[in-house]
């Protein structure tokens, strides 16, 4: 209720920091819209098992994604957590700049700025991806939810973008793909 009381622009936080116990989901839509222009959110989720593709359908009702089991199942959190604090910033025409991800032991955390901004908002859908993922060999391919182009005048131009990436056998092992996110497919980390 705090951060939902804040929310006006002469009120918000620099920093907020949010770190319960399990997930965060319940606060992040407060979280984004409570901290200042270019602040910092930091977040942590110690509900790792959802986030690395053990309940798929909990994931997805937490965080908007489906996690899949793999070998990069912690790098996919963090991008699951990215995705979803993106997701709800945009409705507030926000969106986040990551600057450290960690994931250690059981947990996740993240550490990004907000911004507002409506031409940037629309750039947001070319920075998030699905991932097709073979269940024979784990080969993976990332399909960009949206599409951003540049035109002569300089502006960016933003459409759906096409797909699929792969066909429905593996080209690998012949195997079939399961398919997951979306996540953030841009950088994880601000060097």
């Amino acid at each position: 209720m705090l951060m939902y009381q804040h929310q006006r622009v002469s009120e918000r936080f620099d920093v907020i920091d949010l770190d319960p116990y399990g997930s965060p989901a319940t606060f992040l839509d407060a979280a984004v819209q409570a901290v200042s222009e270019g602040g910092l959110l930091c977040v942590t989720c110690t509900d790792m098992a959802v986030l690395a593709g053990n309940s798929g359908e909990t994931c997805y009702s937490k965080y908007g994604a489906m996690a899949l089991k793999s070998r990069a199942c912690h790098e996919m959190a963090l991008r699951i957590v990215l995705h979803s604090l993106d997701l709800r910033a945009n409705c507030y025409q926000r969106f986040v700049v990551p600057l450290l991800s960690i994931s250690a032991d059981f947990y996740v955390r993240v550490f990004v700025r907000v911004f507002t901004g409506q031409a940037k908002v629309k750039a947001s859908a070319s920075k998030q991806a699905l991932v097709f993922q073979c269940v024979g060999c784990g080969a993976f391919h990332l399909q960009r939810l949206g599409k951003a182009s540049g035109v002569p005048s300089g502006r960016a131009k933003f459409s759906a973008a096409c797909g699929p990436p792969v066909t429905p056998e593996c080209e690998h092992c012949g195997q079939r793909h399961q398919l997951g996110g979306p996540m953030w497919a841009e950088p994880i980390h601000d060097l």
